[in-house]
């Protein structure tokens, strides 16, 4: 079953009504109402008509505008004008991506017609604790790929169900491009002194850590241009691992086959134990297939590395040629590192669904199994298209949180560690 993220289900009736920046695109005689639109990157996109909410003077007063300001008027008795008049609208819902039962609120004659577009009516109808000012927002965060900030952080919204799981009380480390991407980045682990108090934190050792456990906070951090988000193996207040994460890094973007083989030959392996794995894009040049062990799992660092190591072996062994548990870059030569020792205490790894500082937009995304296969294309998974295949299906980690792998895990690395194997 897919998972609807068009733009009509960002605004269900049941948490109406909405309101939002729109600019009239033309009049409609015969049914004597008004052609609300939007902008969507490039492209004029017409949402509705409207003909409530008004005075009879400011209604009059809208069509004597229009009829000096036309520039075509169709057969079919609509009169078209330019771009420029902007109002507020009121509405109830979307469906089939246009507006229901919308009425007039106000005109928003200081504003600008760029201003009124998809994004921004998706930023601020979002479900947020404390509302969130945007900065700057048609600064480019990907000039390449021609996306500003707006449009990241309505992704951030779009995405944030499936996001935000993840994130969820664990401390995060983030990755900010204050100038877009490419160029300056730096680490943030500390939680700023500037930052709202709706931004939860929580200290270990001598890091006073963010925790993004909602939207809001989600939503600030998209707006500090934060665009990568890393995460450890264990929630806050506990010890043990929740899942486990195996990183495939080929040698370079063009190497991704061999991630492909080695992620195809550790599910083969997994299938055999009866563990349930999900594979993912890292959003760089590589892969990594998590596997969840579920809320009562008691297995600690220690005895999950008898089990990585284990894997992690016996497909190097099985391919000498084309992995290698070399952590050294320079003696590796051409093959994939399969690296087991990422999973411990202290170390991070790229959350689903993370953009990455990549000039192409590129995103961690989640796979299906039957998806890993020698037509893969990294950057094929951007902002955008990772938001488009959400449409037509549902994400591949959508029950991640249902499975538990821990008593087989369990099982499995008993009998590793009767057999020496460590």
């Amino acid at each position: 079953m897919a998972v609807d993220r068009s733009k009509t289900s960002l605004f269900p009736k049941s948490n109406g009504p909405y309101s939002g920046l729109f600019f009239i695109a033309g009049y409609d005689e015969t049914n004597q109402s008004f052609i609300a639109a939007l902008q969507e990157n490039t492209n004029i996109v017409e949402v509705g008509s409207f003909g409530y909410g008004f005075s009879p003077e400011e209604k009059q007063t809208l069509i004597q505008t229009i009829m000096a300001n036309r520039i075509d008027v169709g057969n079919n008795g609509v009169i078209r004008i330019k771009p420029s008049i902007c109002v507020e609208l009121q509405f109830e819902s979307m469906l089939n991506d246009r507006l229901t039962l919308p009425i007039f609120r106000a005109f928003r004659l200081s504003a600008d017609w760029s201003e009124c577009t998809w994004n921004k009516l998706i930023i601020d109808n979002a479900a947020v604790r404390s509302k969130v000012k945007l900065t700057n927002p048609t600064k480019w965060l990907w000039p390449d790929a021609r996306i500003d900030k707006e449009e990241y952080v309505a992704y951030l919204v779009r995405i944030s169900s499936l996001m935000l799981p993840f994130l969820r009380n664990r401390t995060l480390t983030t990755i900010r491009y204050p100038h877009g991407v490419p160029g300056e980045s730096f680490y943030q682990k500390n939680r700023p002194d500037y930052a709202p108090d709706f931004v939860r934190s929580h200290v270990e050792g001598d890091i006073d850590y963010i925790v993004c456990d909602d939207l809001t906070t989600l939503l600030w951090l998209g707006n500090q241009a934060a665009i990568e988000f890393h995460i450890p193996f264990h929630t806050i207040g506990r010890e043990h691992p929740i899942d486990i994460v195996f990183d495939l890094d080929p040698p370079s973007k063009d190497k991704l086959s061999l991630a492909v083989k080695a992620a195809l030959e550790m599910k083969a392996a997994f299938d055999g134990f009866g563990i349930v794995s999900y594979p993912k894009l890292t959003g760089g040049k590589g892969m990594q297939i998590h596997i969840p062990l579920g809320p009562g799992s008691r297995l600690t660092y220690e005895d999950t590395r008898v089990f990585t190591q284990f894997v992690a072996q016996y497909v190097t062994e099985k391919h000498p040629a084309d992995f290698t548990t070399e952590r050294l870059k320079k003696n590796r030569g051409n093959r994939l590192y399969v690296d087991f020792v990422q999973h411990a205490p202290g170390k991070t790894m790229v959350c689903p669904y993370s953009p990455r500082g990549s000039i192409q937009a590129t995103v961690a995304a989640p796979l299906y199994w039957n998806e890993v296969n020698g037509r893969l294309n990294a950057e094929a998974f951007t902002l955008r298209t990772v938001l488009d295949r959400l449409a037509d299906k549902a994400c591949p980690m959508l029950d991640f949180w249902q499975q538990d792998n821990s008593s087989v895990l369990t099982q499995l690395i008993m009998r590793l560690k009767e057999t020496g194997v460590s």
